[in-house]
């Protein structure tokens, strides 16, 4: 009963606040971002805000409120891209913004046949497309640049990201279900629709929130923006609008990390329920890139956080393919690649066998610095990090201050405790992921302030709720 009543309430909230149905017309404005057509268009908006429109439609102009009138985009700034990952071959590329060796103008659907958008070159839509339209930070140089433009990477010689805002426009062929959440941005079929009436409330806990809990608040500011994900490996980072989301993995991940832990403590219902649905809508774009042929691989700290959002989205709307995210084929370049699951390892006789040989290239920073260990018989077992452990062996260290284990140890020990406590263990199906946070958690060297620290909200957490959920590792060897 208590289940139908949190579902009532939540529809009934956004029922009237959210405008699902629109009068027809000709400019739709997301984010920023204008599209014009050539004729008035049926539209509306997702419960996340986001438009749809009913096709087919032509797109004439795409304008934005938010460039320096002092600044003028060159031909590749301010892209779009139709469907992304519609060849996965291309999954690398974005037709975003030319500042990065990632560009493809083929890509970029601001330019059809290869011309500026206009009235008689227009964006053709049908239904079942995706629009995404980027603003980009505009420059001359490092030094001459929009105001608020990030600063620029050294590797890129850009800004880090390119990108500012992002849009959405997703085509149908009829109005969505009533408080529908917007199908993933996507190649992939717009023809299903989960909304608020299809939400396991159930599935969250109630579990008292220590002091040092987070203002949900910031977080629902942190997620209610598109979080626009799809570019394949560590260029991806770099087309994050920032007005949107963080460009780094690890930055990505604390905000998951807190959020999933803090809907399941006893803050007021009507921020758990807003906070989970924007958490539902990035977990149904994860599965939409992952289905299409994206992923995240291991790579720093790049890749951290895609694998639990789709898990915590599966169990909320109880669907079948995201509950099994753990039985992906998740084979190197081949299936799904998430790091969380090609960092974590057991210990083998192959890893002793590997780093005591002439084969073992741990980074070259960690080797200078004398800290470089290898592993040995007394540690088989164990459970350990990898930088790219599951197709880069060789670059393994057991030493703690290894490149990058920071990084990721002052994030995935809130996913896995949030995965704990919804019970989606047996689900993640990666029992190293665990046992590592339950040895990373206690060890002394672990860093106890600053950026790759384990936030305060994550360690009150763990030290109220770890011991609730067995197993806890536990072991004698040798650190």
């Amino acid at each position: 009963m208590q289940h139908s009543r949190f579902t009532f309430i939540f529809s009934l909230v956004f029922l009237l606040t959210n405008n699902l149905y629109a009068t027809p017309t000709d400019t739709l404005t997301s984010f920023g971002i204008t599209w014009k057509f050539d004729r008035p268009v049926e539209n509306g908006t997702f419960v996340t805000g986001d438009p749809w429109i009913i096709g087919p439609a032509k797109v004439i102009s795409i304008s934005n409120n938010k460039n320096d009138p002092d600044y003028s985009p060159r031909r590749g700034q301010n892209g779009s891209m139709l469907n992304p990952l519609s060849d996965p071959k291309e999954r690398s590329h974005q037709g975003y913004d030319d500042g990065l060796k990632s560009y493809k103008e083929s890509l970029n659907a601001a330019l059809p046949n290869g011309n500026p958008v206009s009235a008689s070159n227009p964006i053709l839509l049908h239904a079942g497309d995706t629009l995404i339209s980027m603003v980009s930070w505009l420059y001359t140089g490092a030094s001459d640049k929009e105001p608020g433009t990030p600063g620029f990477n050294g590797g890129t010689k850009a800004p880090r990201p390119v990108t500012r805002s992002a849009s959405i426009l997703t085509v149908l062929d009829k109005a969505p279900p009533a408080n529908s959440f917007r199908p993933a941005y996507v190649k992939g079929p717009k023809d299903h629709f989960y909304t608020l009436a299809d939400i396991k409330w159930d599935r969250l806990k109630n579990l008292s929130a220590p002091a040092s809990a987070p203002d949900a608040s910031d977080l629902i500011q942190n997620l209610e923006r598109p979080w626009v994900d799809h570019v394949f490996e560590f260029l991806g980072a770099m087309i994050h609008p920032s007005e949107h989301m963080p460009n780094y993995g690890r930055n990505m991940g604390n905000i998951i990390a807190d959020a999933t832990l803090l809907v399941n403590t006893d803050i007021p219902l009507k921020q758990k329920q807003k906070l989970s649905m924007y958490l539902i809508q990035y977990g149904i774009d994860l599965t939409g890139i992952a289905d299409a042929g994206g992923g995240w691989r291991a790579n720093g700290g790049h890749g951290l956080g895609r694998k639990w959002p789709i898990l915590f989205t599966g169990m909320l709307l109880d669907n079948s393919h995201m509950l099994k995210v753990g039985e992906w084929d998740r084979s190197f370049n081949q299936g799904v690649e998430f790091q969380e699951d090609q960092n974590y390892f057991y210990v083998s006789e192959a890893e002793v066998k590997l780093t005591n040989s002439d084969q073992w290239n741990p980074d070259h920073r960690n080797v200078q610095k004398g800290q470089a260990l290898p592993y040995t018989p007394e540690d088989i077992g164990m459970p350990e990090w990898g930088i790219r452990h599951a197709y880069k062996p060789q670059s393994d260290n057991k030493h703690m201050d290894s490149n990058y284990r920071d990084i990721n140890g002052g994030v995935t020990p809130g996913f896995a405790l949030a995965a704990l406590i919804m019970g989606a263990r047996e689900a993640w199906n990666h029992d190293p992921f665990f046992d590592y946070q339950d040895r990373y958690i206690p060890h002394p060297e672990r860093p106890q302030r600053g950026t790759n620290a384990v936030n305060d909200f994550v360690l009150a957490m763990w030290e109220m709720y770890r011991s609730d959920y067995t197993p806890v590792w536990s072991s004698d060897a040798a650190e």
